[in-house]
Parts: C-alpha cells; structure tokens; sequence
C-alpha cells in the first residue's frame, strides 16, 4: 500500500513535529511509493503546521574566491581549481539546484510559488510554511548558517533526517563553527556574470563518526520503508560541536589525503582580515 499525505502527516504529528521548524534530509526513495510524490511529503509537514527547511544547494556555481588561490588552509587543490570552468550562475528566483545530491523533495520544494530562497549562490536552503520569510532573511554568502543559528535560538525545533545518514546533515558544519573552526571561503557565481566571495561547509562524509556523540538525541520512526532519525535541533548542534572541540579529527573522512578534512581538523582557512569573520 503506497503511502499518501494523511499517513506522512499523522507520522509527522506522532513524532512530535507539529508546529515546529524542521530541517529536513531526505530520500524520497526511501519512502516506498508515494501516492502524490514529493508533494505528498512537502505538504504532509504543512499541514502539520511546520515550517519545512531543506537545502537545495547549486554547486555548478562554486568557482574560485575572488582571492583566488591565496588564502591558505583553504581545502582546495589544483585539480579542483582548474575544473571550476564554465559553470553556471546563481539565480535566486530560478529553480537550479543539485538534484542528484540534494533529492526530489527539495527540489520540488523550489516549484512551489509560496517558497523562499535563501542567498547564498551555492549552499541555499529554501524554507516553505510560517517561518520561512523570516528564517531564509538570514542566509548571506557569507552567514551561510545563518537560518540554522536563528532556529539554534529560537523556539524548539527539530532536524529530520529521513532515509539518509549524518553525511547529509548540514547542521553539523553549523556545529564545526561552534566548536571554533573557520568556514572555507569559496566563490560563487551570479546569473549576471559576477563572483562573489561566499562561505561554505567542507567535507561531511565523515560526519556518521558522530553518532555515538548524538545516540542520546536520536529518535526513530519508521515512516512507509523509510527511516526516519530525529533530533533536537539546538542540543543536536551543540552535542555535535562539544564532540569536535574535544577531538577535531572525529569529523574526518576515511580519506588521509582529503584537503578538505585535513584543513578542516586545522582550523579551517587562513584569514588576514579579522572582519573577515570566522
């Protein structure tokens, strides 16, 4: 029996997830069949009363910061720097996203006419519901946590990941800037041709070293075939940056030779402008 609408929502509602801003990770293949698709999801979490937040990231627009090569530690090699050619331009209006990465659900969410889009012309995430005008005014290029820290303040919200593992929560590069590290600075190009500087996350693939750290936050659900981990929002992102402060390498990839990870462990770029920010 393929799940529908009503049967998301009375999940969402059994989760404790009424009312609440939720970040959600997801696979929409995860679920089994889905009468209606990803608006069956999208509007199971409306009708809940949430405020849905998914990333809906473009990197076909990541190039190199306008300071080129320059800023040390920075995660970047040759190799990635020579294939940043002939990419795309951001616009904030338009429907690009990464899909094969970012899933059906989150960009379908960019069709819906009531949606709003972040800034950030590489790592924008897009909210849907009450909150959403106010929590997307956050994002900038370079506060691109910008919505997650005014959830992180706010009332109770909560991090959904659904089908997916920790590799897909973005929140926990929130947590790395908690814990003291600085985001990579790379460049992100507009539909109108320009680049501008933008700050971003780094490698997360080794982000499951995590779980032991977060197990007391982790709620389970089963939801059609899909399961669903849920946590916290505030507390999930705290556990995780008390968990980096206390071994920086825990986030780390099972690749020695990630610059990434390796710069990341570091500290992150090598910044001469204090106003530069973290």
């Amino acid at each position: 029996m393929a799940l529908d609408r009503e049967r998301i929502r009375e999940a969402v509602e059994r989760a404790g997830l009424t009312g609440r801003a939720v970040v959600l990770h997801s696979s929409l293949r995860s679920f089994g069949p889905v009468e209606g698709g990803p608006d069956a999801v999208i509007d199971a979490f409306l009708d809940a009363g949430c405020t849905l937040i998914v990333p809906t990231f473009t990197y076909e627009c990541q190039t190199v910061p306008p300071a080129g090569a320059a800023i040390l530690q920075n995660g970047v090699t040759p190799d990635w720097i020579a294939s940043r050619v002939n990419i795309e331009g951001f616009d904030p209006a338009g429907v690009q996203i990464s899909r094969s990465e970012m899933g059906s659900i989150p960009a379908q969410s960019l069709l819906r006419p009531e949606r709003v889009r972040g800034f950030h012309p590489n790592d924008s995430f897009t909210g849907l519901g009450p909150r959403a005008a106010e929590l997307m005014a956050a994002q900038t290029p370079m506060d691109v946590f910008g919505p997650f820290k005014k959830l992180h303040a706010g009332p109770p919200a909560n991090l959904v990941l659904a089908g997916v593992g920790l590799t897909a929560a973005t929140a926990i590069h929130l947590a790395e800037e908690f814990a003291g590290r600085r985001l990579f600075r790379r460049g992100g190009k507009l539909k109108n041709g320009m680049v501008m500087e933008a700050a971003e996350g780094g490698c997360s693939e080794g982000f499951e070293n995590l779980a032991s750290a977060l197990a007391s936050l982790e709620k389970r659900t089963t939801v059609g075939r899909s399961l669903w981990r849920i946590y916290p929002f505030r507390e999930f992102v705290d556990a995780a940056a008390a968990a980096i402060r206390a071994d920086p390498t825990i986030t780390h990839c099972a690749d020695p030779h990630c610059e990434r990870c390796n710069d990341a462990v570091r500290g992150g770029p090598i910044l001469t402008d204090p106003s530069s920010g973290s």
